[in-house]
């Protein structure tokens, strides 16, 4: 069985199938492989590992220089995957509505690109959008619904 401190319920009852912790991780390493935090790259290394780490205030002030990394590199898109799942290790151990909401918007800022990644990695990022969205006890936006609802013509 799944282990529930990761499996956040959505309204339909099925689990989102991701590690957040494991996932963030991978996300980094493929931020330090690219150069897409340029200079900022070392502050973003050692904000990294006192979150992943360090414990209390240290881990909220690491998340919040995290946070600001992003917003200084917001075309950073493997940088915003990795805060996604970093903000959700923030749920994890603060349920408050402003971390939902920054994921929520994370998550539709990414999805809003077109980028080149593989179905997987979209695919969890979709998933988590619906887990932060189902926190907040919204429904994240489905291109698919929306499409079938969306009024073709006629009468």
């Amino acid at each position: 069985m799944q282990d529930r401190k990761w499996a956040f319920w959505r309204e339909d009852s099925t689990a989102m199938n991701i590690d957040p912790p494991i996932a963030a991780w991978r996300a980094f390493t493929r931020v330090q492989a690219s150069d897409e935090l340029g200079d900022d790259l070392e502050t973003a290394v050692a904000a990294q590992e006192l979150f992943s780490s360090g414990v209390g205030e240290e881990v909220s002030e690491a998340y919040r220089a995290l946070v600001a990394l992003g917003e200084r590199h917001p075309g950073a898109m493997g940088f915003g995957e990795f805060l996604v799942y970093a903000t959700w290790c923030r749920v994890m151990d603060e349920p408050v509505p402003e971390y939902f909401k920054r994921g929520a918007s994370l998550c539709r800022a990414l999805l809003q690109q077109n980028l080149d990644w593989d179905a997987e990695r979209l695919a969890s990022l979709e998933a988590m959008e619906r887990s932060f969205c189902a926190g907040l006890g919204e429904q994240a936006d489905d291109p698919t619904e929306y499409d079938a609802d969306t009024f073709k013509g006629g009468d």
